[in-house]
């Protein structure tokens, strides 16, 4: 994912470029199991400081359930938008300085190539919710003897009651 820009870079702010996206992204990171290549259109646009990358990108991911930790297939879309600055003078070949807010991720290298790489990870990382369901239904596991109930009810007791809970039941079998 990574590309070159230097033409871009000579250009004023406001220019321009359009790319479409079909990358394999199983190498990004172990916690990301790809199950379809990443697809989306991108935007490059010189900016005054480097190149803004905007786009809508899309791809499918194999996940555990929460509930009943079965995997299933989540459909991921989301947006990217990253400025990316030059180290390197475009004209002159100097070296620029860096600023404090300046991450390693969005810096153009000494060739003037872009990486989207790093970027991307963090992004669909942000974009998979901290605790994946399956379907809104999922009935989850037994807490006792671990059976999916999705896949139907268990042989378990479920007459048992919480000691903390005997007092009350006592004051119910009262009336």
């Amino acid at each position: 994912m990574r590309y070159n820009v230097a033409q871009l870079l000579k250009e004023q702010s406001g220019h321009t470029r359009q790319y479409t996206l079909h990358e394999d992204i199983s190498h990004l990171d172990t916690d990301i199991v790809p199950l379809s290549a990443l697809d989306g259109n991108l935007q490059l646009i010189r900016t005054a400081d480097g190149v803004l990358v905007m786009g809508k990108l899309r791809a499918s991911l194999e996940l555990v359930c929460a509930r009943c930790l079965d995997a299933f297939a989540l459909p991921l879309q989301f947006a990217l938008e990253e400025e990316f600055r030059p180290t390197i003078d475009i004209t002159t070949g100097a070296s620029l300085p860096l600023s404090d807010g300046d991450d390693a991720a969005t810096r153009i290298d000494a060739h003037h190539e872009l990486d989207l790489s790093e970027v991307v990870r963090q992004s669909i990382l942000l974009a998979i919710p901290p605790s994946p369901i399956c379907r809104t239904k999922c009935r989850g596991l037994c807490p006792h003897c671990g059976k999916n109930w999705n896949e139907g009810p268990c042989d378990c007791k479920r007459d048992e009651i919480d000691p903390r809970l005997q007092p009350l039941k006592q004051l119910l079998d009262k009336e």
